[in-house]
């Protein structure tokens, strides 16, 4: 990709308990494998896990950054080198600790303008420094730290479980807010059953692309407590899955 140049993408959902940073952490460890140069940012402040997932602690979080009291490169950590991907994969944590969230759930609209302000800041300075692709976790729902996200992407995956709450919300974001705030999207569904399902179908009633199914399968979870399932397990059918959510990724990039 050409200097400066990147794309953006929000993973989002509509509710809770969708995946969505089951699938953000494995698109960004696919990408990254590509070589790729990925950096994937914890944007769900009230609710943050990556911390978690990867153990890392840094001394600097997304949070301090939003608030203004540090530079963006403060809260970066390079994963890639352990992982063995051929492009840089770094990461950004929101701070866990409930002073942290009861703090940040209580933010008035001017922390709010200004947090938005700050991430596209952000933005432009990792694409300068050579980010090919910046992922933002984003919490569910519209939240002010998700929309915001949204605001910022290029591109939305927005991560819906086969039920009907699940269809009926999903179908209010995309009217709502992706297409009121004219976004391109595409519509990932999780936990799907193992039955032939039929995306055709289901992009005619959102209006949208349908670009993977992800069946419902129990040991997803498991293994997403311990590893990275698509670099543990390359033959996994959760990986194909997230491969061709990658592939769509990769064809977005070809097009800038």
């Amino acid at each position: 990709m050409g200097d400066d140049v990147g794309v953006t993408v929000a993973v989002h959902s509509a509710k809770g308990g969708t995946g969505k940073t089951c699938i953000s952490t494995n698109l960004a460890a696919l990408l990254a494998c590509e070589g790729y140069n990925v950096c994937l940012l914890d944007m769900d402040l009230k609710a943050p896990c990556l911390c978690t997932f990867f153990n890392k602690y840094p001394k600097w979080w997304l949070n301090e950054y939003l608030d203004g009291n540090c530079n963006i490169d403060s809260i970066l950590n390079e994963i890639g080198p352990q992982l063995g991907t051929k492009g840089h994969f770094i990461i950004g944590c929101s701070n866990p600790d409930i002073t942290a969230v009861r703090k940040v759930s209580n933010v008035d609209r001017k922390w709010q303008a200004n947090a938005l302000k700050l991430l596209l800041a952000a933005k432009r300075s990792l694409f300068e420094k050579g980010i090919d692709v910046l992922i933002l976790d984003t919490g569910p729902g519209i939240e002010f730290e998700s929309v915001n996200a949204i605001a910022v992407a290029d591109l939305v995956l927005s991560v819906m479980k086969p039920d009907k709450i699940s269809y009926v919300c999903t179908e209010q974001l995309v009217k709502g807010v992706y297409m009121t705030l004219e976004k391109k999207c595409y519509l990932v569904e999780n936990m799907s059953p193992r039955l032939p399902i039929k995306l055709a179908e289901k992009e005619q009633v959102f209006g949208i692309p349908v670009i993977a199914s992800i069946p419902c399968i129990c040991d997803i979870p498991q293994k997403n407590d311990t590893c990275i399932i698509s670099l543990t397990y390359p033959d996994h059918i959760f990986t194909a899955s997230v491969k061709r959510i990658r592939r769509a990724i990769e064809e977005h990039i070809a097009k800038i």
